[in-house]
């Protein structure tokens, strides 16, 4: 029988299934809710020094946010075990609202520091897990805690019902070679089925028969073949196309570096400020910036600046409330707002660009007055950091995203303030379509493919290439082969996607 996944990561990884089975976190309450995060502290504080995951999870335990909400359910007379499983709920609820595929992936990390907390207070909290060598693991979700009490070196892959390929049980798996196939239906498996995992083609085999095991080596080949890396850029009828990868994260830079992309097309900075409980320091973006671009070597990374509006808030920075908030102070109408702020963004930025071929995007353009207005403090920050005797680079680029019919029409004017052109198309689908798209009612219209979109993307385009820049689009859109096609007829210089595994297929499909 073989069951095919909703997702996977890469590889092939085959043994016998071991399902992984938790109790309920109920029963009598052994510590107090205090003694319990400090049993949690102590142990993520170990794990952190290894795992920058494990530090991000010991940053989910210290917030406020976490605690203000226990002691919310607490005063409401819920007990302990209850306030903890509320706190998350409500926590979770936060960001699987967010419009963010990265952000959403965030709800596991909240999860697993709440479930392990609920654990300790019910009594049941395991140290560790016996995984037979060459096991299969197979559960409804994995957390990166349960990685940290199994010894990887016995997984040959994962299986699970539930997850998403940018958590960051995913990018553990993916850094140690293991396979993961999610979205798969594990009551079909029964502990000690035998299965074959192959990630490249999103397929589980359980207990296959000889001739199903035939089919899946044949298969296995052909997924083996297609994989191979392709390093350099590739054309498309004498056209050099670019295909870069989108990254929320460090870790992201890396697997799309390591899938071979020609670099990074859109780095969310956002993801960023949402890790940190107030505005990050010039010095913590610096490091975060720096290392990517250092992952990069002289392949471009494009650092997105701040993209906070609209369905992305941060608590500790203060804005008015809207009616409609993607027509609202959102992207570059929020930094320009925050001059102060948006300083220290483009001083961290302009200092990474010495240990790389780093670039400068800025979001939700209108006109090319905005322009004109970042380059301002670009060069303030540029005559300080000189001041400060501190190394930067002075030629940055810095390109302009199209995502607003304004930004359509004014598409020449603003070409000529800027290095390179990226197109958004989930903002610009929304907007010319005026259609939300989180809004199921309206959602057949929210379509990348509507002739109207596909006109104002070849606008965008013949104003690039009019102006003599370049135009990519970072859009989820650019991952749908067929319209990567029309892309391509457009002139597009780059496509720019988000499933590092697409990049060599992208690659494959413009040479074909």
């Amino acid at each position: 029988m073989i069951i095919k996944s909703v997702a996977s990561t890469s590889g092939y990884g085959s043994g016998k299934a071991f399902r992984l089975c938790r109790g309920d976190a109920a029963g009598t309450h052994v510590m107090s809710i205090d003694e319990a995060f400090k049993a949690e502290r102590e142990r993520l504080s170990v794990l952190s020094v290894e795992n920058d995951i494990f530090a991000a999870h010991l940053e989910i335990l210290d917030d406020p946010m976490l605690s203000d909400a226990i002691e919310e359910h607490l005063a409401g007379g819920e007990n302990p075990l209850e306030a903890v499983a509320s706190a998350c709920d409500d926590i979770v609820s936060m960001f699987s609202s967010i419009d963010d595929e990265y952000l959403r992936a965030r709800v596991d990390d909240v999860k697993d520091v709440c479930r392990n907390i609920e654990s300790r207070l019910a009594g049941n909290f395991s140290g560790s897990l016996d995984i037979p060598e060459g096991s299969v693991v197979v559960a409804d979700e994995i957390f990166p805690s349960d990685t940290s009490r199994m010894d990887l070196s016995k997984v040959s892959a994962f299986v699970t019902r539930k997850g998403s390929v940018t958590s960051h049980v995913c990018i553990i798996a993916t850094s140690r070679g293991i396979p993961v196939a999610l979205g798969v239906d594990i009551d079909m498996i029964a502990d000690g089925d035998n299965l074959i995992v192959n990630g490249n083609a999103g397929e589980v085999a359980v207990n296959p028969t000889e001739d199903e095991l035939s089919k899946l080596a044949e298969r296995r080949i052909v997924n083996e073949s297609e994989s191979e890396i392709i390093q350099e850029p590739v054309e498309y009828q004498g056209h050099i196309v670019n295909v870069y990868g989108n990254a929320g994260c460090v870790e992201d830079v890396a697997k799309a570096m390591a899938a071979g992309a020609d670099g990074i097309g859109r780095f969310r900075t956002e993801v960023v400020f949402m890790r940190s409980e107030e505005f990050p320091t010039e010095e913590e973006q610096f490091e975060i910036y720096r290392d990517a671009a250092l992952l990069c070597g002289d392949k471009p990374l494009t650092i997105r600046t701040m993209d906070i509006g609209g369905d992305k808030k941060m608590p500790y920075l203060s804005t008015e409330p809207e009616d409609n908030p993607f027509l609202g102070v959102r992207g570059v109408r929020l930094c320009l707002a925050n001059p102060g702020l948006f300083k220290i963004q483009l001083r961290a930025i302009l200092r990474a660009g010495s240990y790389g071929n780093v670039r400068i995007l800025v979001p939700m353009v209108t006109t090319s007055a905005e322009i004109d207005r970042v380059r301002v403090l670009i060069e303030e920050c540029k005559g300080e950091l000189s001041a400060e005797g501190k190394e930067f680079d002075n030629s940055i680029p810095v390109g302009a995203m199209v995502e607003t019919p304004a930004s359509v029409f004014a598409g020449r004017a603003i070409a000529e303030k800027v290095e390179f052109f990226s197109i958004g198309t989930n903002d610009l689908t929304q907007y010319i379509m005026a259609a939300d798209r989180g809004n199921s009612g309206v959602s057949i219209l929210y379509n990348p493919k509507d002739i109207a979109v596909k006109n104002a993307v070849e606008v965008i385009v013949a104003n690039a290439h009019e102006a003599g820049i370049k135009a990519g689009i970072c859009g989820e859109a650019a991952s749908d082969p067929e319209f990567a096609e029309f892309l391509l007829e457009a002139g597009i210089d780059s496509l720019s996607l988000s499933d590092p595994r697409m990049i060599p297929v992208t690659k494959r499909l413009i040479r074909r």
